[in-house]
């Protein structure tokens, strides 16, 4: 006999409430209460000292998640792009790659977006095992989230940082550090690593395909007008805290070069970039190598190093650019006084697993840029 109810049964009550309860907490020994601090900002600076080097040597890398060998004009080789950064390097004594965003890519029908958790078998097939070489193996990943990553489970990239291990650096979606080095340890750099999603993206016009992403956002609260002044608020007080640095670095993954720059909430980002009078910023999303230089009216270089494993069209406005089918990364070189970088064609690689510099440069610091009186 069937007893039929306007409300549930005290049994599915029960059995309701246990479903949330487990829910919840498995949320919070999953994250082991790091939620908050995942999308909440911090005024904490990780501090890094550099005693013996005279000049701060990096990589910077994007748009790499495919570990394919290169299948089409499109989807290059990662593996080439890896070898080529193991030369730079191992020749420069590089320490440290800035990676800005979409870190795992979805390979195939049978694959996700992104990643599903940190024991997700892409760590080790699209990371580990692709910069798997002597110095690459070694060095720290300071990381953003792309529009990819956001996709499934952004969060267990940053839990991966946390709790299995730290050289995919990537403590919450915002976050900033400082690097000492030279001589007597006065040269300072300063590194403001942004999630640009949040600026770049509207969630009443995300496409069907990012369904991800737009849930994701409304979920974690981040696609209100008032998260994204917060999150604009929180950028300038960092960039006003360090204005002392000899050179302060923005990395984040949409580019804010030319046209690119237009989208949404990009152009107030880029106002205070040139308003703080920002060194360098460091983007990837669009699949080429790009460069927009510093001028009388903007202290700012703008750096496109989005073809770590894929290949597309740039952004209108640019001052330098490789041609669609270009795949490589930026070496960049701070010294006291300047910064020189190179964009590195990994394409095709010669003898030595070396790839071709394509364009090369040198930006001032910032105290040269506007003299002390």
């Amino acid at each position: 006999m069937f007893r039929t109810s306007k409300g549930p049964t005290p049994r599915c009550f029960y059995i309701v409430s246990l479903l949330l309860f487990i829910s919840s907490l498995y949320i919070t020994l999953s994250f082991g209460g790091l939620l908050p601090s995942i999308f909440e900002t911090s005024t904490k600076i990780y501090e890094e000292t550099y005693p013996d080097a005279k000049a701060l040597d990096f990589l910077v890398i994007g748009d790499w998640g495919n570990a394919g060998k290169g299948r089409d004009f499109k989807h290059g080789s990662q593996a080439n792009v890896s070898k080529a950064m193991e030369f730079i390097a191992n020749q420069h004594d590089s320490k440290f790659i800035v990676n800005v965003g979409d870190n795992f890519y979805k390979r195939s029908t049978k694959d996700h977006q992104g990643i599903l958790s940190v024991n997700d078998s892409k760590w080790e097939e699209i990371w580990l095992n692709v910069y798997n070489s002597t110095k690459l193996r070694k060095l720290p990943w300071y990381t953003v989230a792309g529009n990819h990553d956001w996709y499934t489970n952004v969060t267990a990239q940053i839990e991966y940082s946390l709790t299995i291990n730290s050289r995919f650096f990537f403590p919450s979606l915002f976050y900033v550090r400082s690097s000492l080095f030279g001589k007597e340890m006065k040269t300072k750099a300063v590194w403001v690593h942004i999630d640009t999603n949040v600026f770049y993206y509207n969630v009443d016009t995300i496409e069907a395909k990012m369904e991800g992403l737009r849930t994701n956002l409304l979920n974690f609260g981040l696609h209100t007008q008032q998260a994204i002044e917060d999150k604009l608020k929180w950028i300038e007080q960092r960039l006003i805290e360090n204005q002392d640095a000899d050179y302060i670095f923005v990395i984040g993954h949409h580019p804010l070069i030319g046209i690119c720059s237009q989208v949404s909430n990009l152009p107030r980002l880029l106002e205070l970039l040139e308003r703080y009078r920002v060194s360098a910023y460091f983007a990837g999303h669009n699949h080429v190598l790009e460069y927009k230089a510093p001028t009388k009216f903007s202290p700012v270089a703008f750096f496109i190093s989005g073809a770590g494993c894929k290949t597309g069209y740039g952004c209108e406005g640019k001052d330098w650019g490789m041609p669609r089918g270009t795949f490589g990364f930026v070496h960049a070189n701070i010294k006291e006084e300047t910064m020189d970088f190179e964009f590195i064609d990994a394409t095709k690689l010669n003898k030595q697993s070396a790839g071709e510099i394509v364009y090369n440069g040198t930006i001032n610091s910032r105290s040269n840029w506007y003299p002390k009186i």
